[in-house]
């Protein structure tokens, strides 16, 4: 595989935490903590994302605005639509854009819309030289 075919599929993350839109703050943010992750993906039955909860979203969600964690779920403060690209796409046309929308992760799905994985900005550095070397 040389530099330019590096393609989405062969830099997401395919482990992503995901939660209900009816999971409670509290619990998302516990299950953030133990994952050492910034975010969640809220996803419906069938595994088709709905929106992304992340730390800031919290904060400015329900700490700021003294929502009680322990009754706020998910569907209330996550934000969606949550953006999605397909894994077939390259990696430096997800890294473009991420920078144009100003987002830090995107959602990965398959053609039929479902759920595949997560691009977040760290798995772009991962592969900073290559991006480099592409837009030199």
């Amino acid at each position: 595989m040389n530099g330019e075919d590096i393609m989405v599929e062969d830099a997401m993350t395919t482990d992503v935490v995901v939660a209900k839109p009816s999971d409670l703050v509290s619990g998302i943010a516990k299950l953030m903590a133990e994952k050492e992750i910034g975010s969640v993906i809220v996803v419906d039955e069938d595994m088709y994302p709905l929106g992304i909860v992340t730390e800031g979203d919290i904060v400015r969600n329900v700490i700021a605005e003294d929502m009680d964690p322990k009754t706020t779920a998910a569907k209330e403060i996550m934000t969606a639509p949550v953006i999605t690209i397909t894994s077939d796409i390259k990696l430096s046309d997800a890294a473009r854009l991420m920078a144009v929308k100003h987002i830090k992760k995107l959602c990965i799905v398959s053609l039929n819309g479902k759920l595949k994985g997560i691009m977040t900005e760290g798995d772009v550095i991962k592969h900073a030289g290559y991006l480099i070397k592409l837009f030199q």
